[in-house]
């Protein structure tokens, strides 16, 4: 059953807009979204060839001000969860837009490596958009598949 439900979900997304956006599990997100996408990754897990570059592009209204907005990304891996380094994220708005106004559409769009070092394994990626008061605007839990 779960299953069909992902196919109408691709089929309604489909026919809406033509692209499609990449399903995620939200984790906390307060603002409304839009768009989220990643590089060639429709339904997840997310395959990531080693090495790459993926972008990762998030369209957003906030529910609430922020005059920053950090990046936190965190990779879990056999239930155990570390830091990914990742990019700020006032200077990866479209126009660097920082501080937030409540109510305004906001376009992130992060570029990220995906070293040879890394290993060939499989996490689940947290990725978040938070401000200054702990304010999560975006959360998304997916998995991806180093390669």
């Amino acid at each position: 059953m779960e299953g069909q439900s992902v196919f109408t979900l691709l089929l309604l997304a489909t026919a809406l807009g033509g692209a499609v956006a990449t399903l995620y599990q939200d984790c906390g997100t307060t603002a409304e979204v839009h768009d989220f996408t990643i590089t060639d990754c429709d339904v997840p897990p997310c395959v990531v060839p080693r090495p790459s570059i993926y972008n990762v592009n998030i369209t957003f209204t906030p529910a609430s001000d922020a005059i920053e907005l950090n990046t936190i990304i965190e990779a879990t891996i056999l239930g155990d969860t570390f830091p990914w380094p990742g990019p700020d994220g006032c200077p990866l708005l479209e126009n660097d837009s920082c501080p937030l106004q409540a109510g305004r559409q906001y376009k992130y769009s992060a570029f990220m490596p995906v070293l040879e070092e890394y290993p060939a394994i499989s996490v689940v990626v947290s990725w978040k958009l938070q401000d200054e008061n702990d304010v999560i605007h975006f959360c998304a839990l997916f998995p991806i598949v180093l390669v």
